[in-house]
């Protein structure tokens, strides 16, 4: 298992002058590293995936409202796509122990473990609910420090259900965060976001985090506008959170609804 995680990672080198592209696509140079189609099931594979359940019993943070489960209800492959979707349901403590006493159910699946990486190039194809409550994302978090964003977070996209067409894209560190109110973040307009698939992209190298959609860039970040740059490895976490601080009321009587990903592709040199 070492030595599968030790090739997802970038060598250190020195910092590359940082010109921000016109667009984005895979940049010259890199090659294909690590990949799930999403082909296979019914359930992820999962020498690539993990569920995180970690939280479930004491209750999510940012206030969030799901338990997220390993069932193939809430997380399945389907047709060749990752689905994870979320319902609105009560389970019960005696067939789920870690049940919190949520009143909806969700998914959650990290690479933690399994694959990390330090700078590449990253794809996510997929298309979002938007049902109001529901907060879908792709994110990246340290392997070490505990994991915890303070460490650095990267989110590729977050999408918020009751503000559809708009996707966001942000870095948290220890000083610069949502809880302050100072981190750095963008959105991208994409008014179809909800019924047509995306391709939801990540340039992150040492001295530059470039994310976007489909080609065009919504975030660009220089390495020198930050007191302490992402140059660690991490893994990557896909998942369909429900109400929070930011999510906000939940339209339960318009559940279930799904994220569904059709791939998931990092490049690297």
């Amino acid at each position: 298992m070492l030595g599968v995680l030790s090739a997802c990672i970038s060598q250190p080198r020195p910092t590359e002058p940082a010109v921000i592209p016109a667009a984005l696509s895979v940049p010259p140079g890199y090659s294909l590293v690590w990949r799930d189609e999403f082909d296979e099931g019914p359930q992820p594979d999962p020498a690539k995936w993990a569920y995180d359940e970690h939280r479930n019993r004491q209750g999510w943070y940012n206030d969030e409202l799901q338990y997220y489960g390993r069932r193939a209800r809430n997380i399945r492959i389907d047709a060749g796509m990752l689905v994870i979707e979320a319902h609105a349901e009560r389970l019960n403590r005696a067939d789920y122990r870690d049940w919190g006493g949520q009143s909806f159910t969700s998914g959650r699946l990290v690479s933690r473990g399994r694959a990390r990486w330090r700078e590449g190039y990253f794809e996510i194809r997929a298309r979002l609910p938007c049902v109001a409550g529901t907060w879908p994302a792709a994110w990246l978090l340290p392997e070490y420090e505990s994991s915890r964003w303070e460490g650095g977070e990267i989110d590729i996209f977050e999408h918020v259900g009751a503000d559809p067409g708009k996707v966001h894209h942000s870095l948290q560190t220890a000083t610069r965060n949502f809880r302050i109110g100072n981190h750095p973040t963008a959105t991208s307009m994409v008014p179809d976001a909800c019924t047509a698939f995306h391709t939801y992209q990540l340039l992150w190298t040492g001295s530059m985090i470039v994310m976007g959609v489909d080609g065009r860039i919504g975030f660009a970040m220089r390495r020198e506008r930050l007191d302490r740059w992402f140059d660690r490895p991490m893994y990557l976490i896909l998942n369909l959170a429900i109400g929070g601080h930011w999510g906000g009321p939940v339209d339960a009587g318009r559940l279930p609804a799904s994220m569904q990903i059709d791939y998931v592709r990092v490049y690297g040199k």
